[in-house]
């Protein structure tokens, strides 16, 4: 299996050569190497390979019936700073694997499998899924303008530093009706299937992220001769709200709700003034929408009532408000069955992270496989997925691929293996 030697093959176009971690951000010179690399190993697997006008790499291997919409399955390979070698890497490479499976064992397709790496997952520019949210109409040209990263480049401006056309964005946009599914392979980033010593999760929902950027702003002033009671300091305010998130989100209707204050800046960060301004990024997930609004309407009702209580300026700005995905039930049959197939105990879940499934979730039918993250760890370079659990993961795909790819109906809602 070349899936090991590619994985580290991979993960040496790496743009940070420090830390330990592995950084291939979206649109740089680093990951328009990576796309070259990844689409010459398509090739390899005899697909036809082709990337559309926002930088989604597809290999497609043509069906017997071309009439027939066609099984789209794939992930990732840009990285979050500082990253592991693993997450959305073995959803591309993977599929590459469970192609050349296939292949071996003399599987023709009836339905054409259409392997996909998506652009712009991780979230560079402030929300993720950059490609999938241009193949499903969801990423306008003015967003390319109005998106940009910690250094202030704007997508547009990114993805003309790498061949790109911004102002043909509207052309990455799919036609549903090409489609019959979407399935993707990735590794869990959480620790559920190592705790329960099971090797492969079957997901059935995916949670999504409502998220803000919440800007609170008192009175800076100097921290020895401003008494107390005289103060505005944001910071204390935005302690108590941190605080009010994590009540929140532990109190949840839905009892899996999760609540994070992922950044925070304050200004203008010296020990001898009281803080004027703080800057804070809250992300609230659930795969239950409406106790996922429940607890966004009571930290924004917290948050009004803090402000109140302590004299302070508010300014709300929306980052992302996706809906969750429930994995169509078809698909979660056909990777059960290929868990059968081979013997493989499983586990159905829900995915806590979000993922370009969910995205492409509101227009076609997807589900998800997950295989073991160690200790529960990603994002992060000590991401390890060992390699028999891979393994097993691309064994997975590739029955699910061959019970979705050879059944013969044209009808979407059709069961049966091939």
């Amino acid at each position: 299996m070349k899936l090991h030697e590619r994985i580290e093959e991979l993960a040496a176009i790496d743009s940070a050569h420090e830390g330990g971690g592995l950084t291939r951000e979206v649109y740089t010179p680093e990951y328009a190497r990576a796309v070259e690399l990844v689409g010459g190993w398509m090739r390899e697997a005899g697909l036809e390979v082709r990337e559309d006008t926002v930088g989604n790499l597809f290999g497609r291997w043509p069906g017997s019936a071309p009439e027939l919409p066609r099984i789209l399955t794939g992930s990732h390979f840009d990285t979050t700073l500082n990253a592991g070698k693993y997450d959305g890497v073995l959803g591309v490479l993977g599929a590459i694997e469970a192609v050349a499976i296939l292949r071996a064992a003399g599987f023709a397709p009836r339905r054409g499998i259409e392997l996909v790496g998506f652009a712009g997952e991780e979230p560079r520019f402030g929300a993720g899924c950059v490609g999938s949210r241009a193949m499903v109409g969801a990423l306008t040209r003015e967003d390319l303008d109005r998106m940009a990263d910690r250094d202030g480049v704007t997508i547009a401006e990114a993805m003309r530093g790498v061949g790109l056309d911004p102002d043909r964005i509207a052309a990455a946009r799919i036609d549903p009706a090409g489609y019959d599914s979407l399935i993707e392979l990735h590794i869990e980033q959480g620790a559920v299937l190592e705790h329960r010593g099971i090797p492969i999760g079957v997901v059935e929902h995916i949670a999504a992220p409502h998220d803000l950027r919440i800007e609170l702003t008192g009175k800076a002033s100097h921290s020895g001769s401003t008494p107390m009671e005289l103060r505005r300091d944001e910071l204390t305010g935005a302690s108590e709200l941190v605080l009010e998130v994590e009540r929140l989100a532990r109190q949840s209707p839905s009892g899996v709700t999760v609540g994070t204050v992922g950044v925070l800046e304050v200004s203008p960060g010296a020990v001898n003034v009281v803080p004027g301004q703080v800057r804070m990024d809250i992300d609230i997930r659930d795969s239950d929408l409406e106790a996922r609004e429940a607890v966004i309407d009571g930290v924004l009702a917290g948050l009004d009532a803090i402000a109140e209580r302590r004299g302070l300026a508010v300014n709300v700005t929306p980052i992302t408000r996706d809906d969750p995905a429930a994995c169509d039930p078809r698909i979660v049959e056909a990777v059960r069955n290929a868990c059968e197939a081979l013997g493989t105990p499983y586990l159905g879940m829900t995915s806590g992270a979000y993922h370009d499934s969910m995205v492409l979730g509101s227009q076609l039918p997807i589900g998800m496989i997950f295989v073991p993250s160690r200790d529960g760890i990603s994002h992060h370079p000590d991401e390890y997925t060992a390699p028999e659990e891979l393994e097993l993961g691309v064994g997975v795909l590739a029955g699910a691929l061959e019970r979705l790819a050879g059944r013969g109906r044209s009808d979407r809602a059709s069961g049966g293996g091939p």
